[in-house]
C-alpha cells in the first residue's frame, strides 16, 4: 500500500498491514508490571512537592535517578507526568537575578519537576541511539535546530557589546526555552516501537485531567480573587501576578500570568474539542467536558488574547453557525443574570479588565492605544548596530525597558508582540526561521490530520494544527512561544503526535515493501 493513501479509506477498507494492526493495536508490546513504574512516577510527584513545599530547588533533582528509569523502561509514563506538570506543578525560584526579570512573568530563574524529567528523557535518547533499540532520531522541524543553532551565536557575538550579566542571562533564558522546544525531537526518539498505542492513551487521558485539574484551580483562585479583592489590581495591572489571590506573591505559584493561563487553556482545549468532535466512539461525553473546563479556563483567565485566539482557533475545527453564535451568546447572558446575585461584583470587576481595552487611563500599558505605541516605538524600528544580529534570547527583559521607558513612564517590559520580540533578540534570519518553523508545522499536521490511520491521531494532529493556529493569533499580543508552561505542554502534544507518525510511515514503506 502506497503511502499517500488517505488514512480514513485505509480504516473503512479494513485493509490493515500486520505491522500496522500490531501497532493499532498494541499487539507486541512487551508488558511491564505496573506496579513499580506507578510508584516512581508517584515518588517524582512526591519530591517536586516537597522541594516546592520546603524552598529547596535542588531537591528536585532527586527525581532524575527514578525518571531516567522510567525513560528507558516506560517513557510514556514520562510524557504523563510532563503532560501534568507543565500546566500546573509549581516551581521552586532559584534566584532573583539583578536586571530586573523578576518583574516580569518570568520572576527569575527557577527548578522545576520538569527539569529532570526532560534531562531523563535526553538520557535515554542516547542511551536508545547508541542500543538502536529506539526510533531513529529525526531532525524534524528542521526550522527548530536552526533556531537552536542562532540563538547561542548572537548570544556569543553580542558578549563584546553587552554587559556581561545581561548575556549571561539570554543564555541561561535560551536553555529553558531549548529544554522544552527539545520534546519535539526526544520524545520521538525515546518512544518504543510497540509503544506508541499506549503513548495516544496517556495522551489523551492526560490532557482531559489536566485541563480538568487546571480549571477547577482556576475555579478556586477566582473565587479567592474576588473575595480578597485582587482581582480588581489585576484588571488595573494586567501582568500582576496576584491576580489569583491564592498565591503566594514571593514564590511563584501554579498558574502564574493569567493571561499565559488561559493561552496554555486554549491550546489544550483545541486538543480536546478534536477528541470530542472527531472520534465517534465511547468516552466523547469525558473529552466533552474536558472541551469545556479548558473553555472556562480561557474565560476565568479575563484576559483577551485568549479568548481571541480561542474563536480563531475552535473555529478552525468545527465552523460555527449563526445559530449557534447566537445560542452561545444567549447562555452566557443567562450565565451572568445567575451569578450575578451569588457573586455581586463579578460583572464590575471582569469588566473592568475589558474595559481597559479602550481607555489608556484604566490601565498603565494594557490598552490598545498604548500597545499601538509601544509596537510603533518599538526597536527594530531603529536602525542601530543591533537592527540585524539581534541582542540575545529574551533580551527585551532587560533591553527593552532602556527604550520603551521614554513614552511608558519605565513600567513596561514587554513589544506586547512576538515577532516584534524575535527580531529584536535575533534580528530578521530568526524572524524568519520562526515563520518557516509555523509552516513546517502546519503542514505536517495537516498531513497527519488528513492521511494517518489512527483516529485519534488524525484528532491530535487536528487539535494541534487549530492549536497552532491559536498561538500565532496570541503571538501578536505577547511572547507566548517563550512561555515554558504554554510552549512545555504544546511541546510534549507535537512530540507524541510525530512520534506516532513515523510509527505509521514506517508500517506503510515496509508494507509497500520499501526499506
Amino acid at each position: 500500500m502506497s503511502s499517500g493513501v488517505d488514512g480514513a479509506v485505509w480504516e473503512a477498507k479494513g485493509v490493515w498491514p500486520s505491522g500496522a494492526q500490531s501497532w493499532q493495536t498494541g499487539e507486541g508490546y512487551r508488558r511491564r508490571s505496573g506496579v513499580l513504574p506507578d510508584f516512581l512516577a508517584l515518588l517524582i510527584v512526591a519530591i517536586g512537592v516537597a522541594a516546592y513545599v520546603e524552598n529547596q530547588p535542588l531537591v528536585v533533582w532527586a527525581a532524575l535517578a527514578p525518571a531516567v528509569w522510567l525513560a528507558l523502561q516506560t517513557p510514556e509514563k514520562l510524557v504523563g507526568l510532563l503532560l501534568l506538570t507543565t500546566p500546573m506543578f509549581p516551581v521552586v525560584r532559584v534566584l532573583q537575578d539583578g536586571l530586573g526579570a523578576q518583574q516580569v512573568s518570568t520572576r527569575g530563574l527557577f527548578f522545576s519537576l520538569d527539569d529532570p524529567i526532560t534531562m531523563a528523557l535526553l538520557f535515554g535518547t542516547s542511551v536508545r541511539q547508541i542500543r538502536h533499540t529506539g526510533l531513529k532520531m529525526e531532525l524534524f522541524p528542521p526550522a527548530l535546530l536552526a533556531l537552536a543553532a542562532l540563538y547561542p551565536l548572537v548570544i556569543a557575538l553580542n558578549l563584546t557589546r553587552l554587559d556581561v550579566s545581561q548575556s549571561m542571562l539570554s543564555c541561561l533564558y535560551y536553555l529553558k526555552w531549548l529544554q522544552y522546544a527539545s520534546l519535539m525531537v526526544l520524545i520521538p526518539a525515546v518512544a518504543r516501537w510497540n509503544s506508541t498505542p499506549k503513548l495516544l492513551r496517556t495522551l489523551r487521558r492526560c490532557v482531559v485531567l489536566a485541563l480538568g485539574a487546571s480549571a477547577l484551580l482556576a475555579c478556586y483562585e477566582f473565587a479567592e480573587a474576588l473575595r480578597t479583592g485582587s482581582y480588581r489590581s489585576a484588571g488595573a495591572f494586567p501582568r500582576a501576578s496576584g491576580f489569583f489571590g491564592t498565591l503566594d506573591a514571593t514564590r511563584f505559584g501554579a498558574s502564574e500570568d493569567p493571561v499565559n493561563f488561559g493561552v496554555l487553556m486554549m491550546a489544550g482545549g483545541a486538543i480536546a474539542l478534536a477528541y470530542a468532535t472527531q472520534i465517534r466512539r465511547s468516552g466523547w461525553l469525558v473529552r466533552a467536558v474536558a472541551f469545556v473546563a479548558a473553555l472556562a479556563g480561557v474565560l476565568l483567565s479575563a484576559s483577551r488574547t485568549p479568548v481571541l485566539a480561542a474563536c480563531v482557533a475552535y473555529s478552525r475545527l468545527r465552523r460555527i453557525t449563526l445559530t449557534q453564535a447566537l445560542a452561545t451568546l444567549m447562555f452566557v447572558v443567562l450565565l451572568v443574570a445567575i451569578l450575578q446575585p451569588f457573586f455581586p461584583s463579578l460583572w464590575a470587576t471582569t469588566w473592568v479588565r475589558f474595559e481597559s481595552i479602550l481607555y489608556e487611563d484604566m490601565a498603565i500599558d494594557g490598552s490598545a492605544q498604548s500597545r499601538l505605541d509601544i509596537v510603533w516605538n518599538a526597536p527594530v524600528f531603529e536602525w542601530d548596530s543591533y537592527w540585524l544580529a539581534g541582542h540575545g534570547h529574551s533580551s527585551y527583559r532587560f533591553i527593552a525597558g532602556e527604550h520603551l521607558s521614554r513614552f511608558t513612564s519605565g513600567i513596561s517590559r514587554s513589544l506586547y508582540n512576538f515577532p516584534l520580540t524575535v527580531w529584536y533578540d535575533i534580528g530578521p534570519f530568526g524572524f524568519l526561521l520562526w515563520c518557516i518553523l509555523y509552516v513546517q508545522l502546519r503542514r505536517r499536521f495537516a498531513r497527519i490530520a488528513a492521511q494517518a490511520a489512527h483516529p485519534e491521531l488524525r484528532a491530535l494532529a487536528g487539535g494541534l494544527q487549530a492549536g497552532l493556529l491559536g498561538l500565532a493569533v496570541a503571538s501578536m499580543f505577547g511572547e507566548f512561544p517563550y512561555n515554558w508552561r504554554v510552549m512545555g505542554f504544546f511541546y510534549t502534544c507535537c512530540g507524541v503526535c510525530l512520534t506516532c507518525d513515523q510509527v505509521e510511515r514506517h508500517w506503510r514503506r515496509r508494507e509497500a515493501g520499501i526499506s
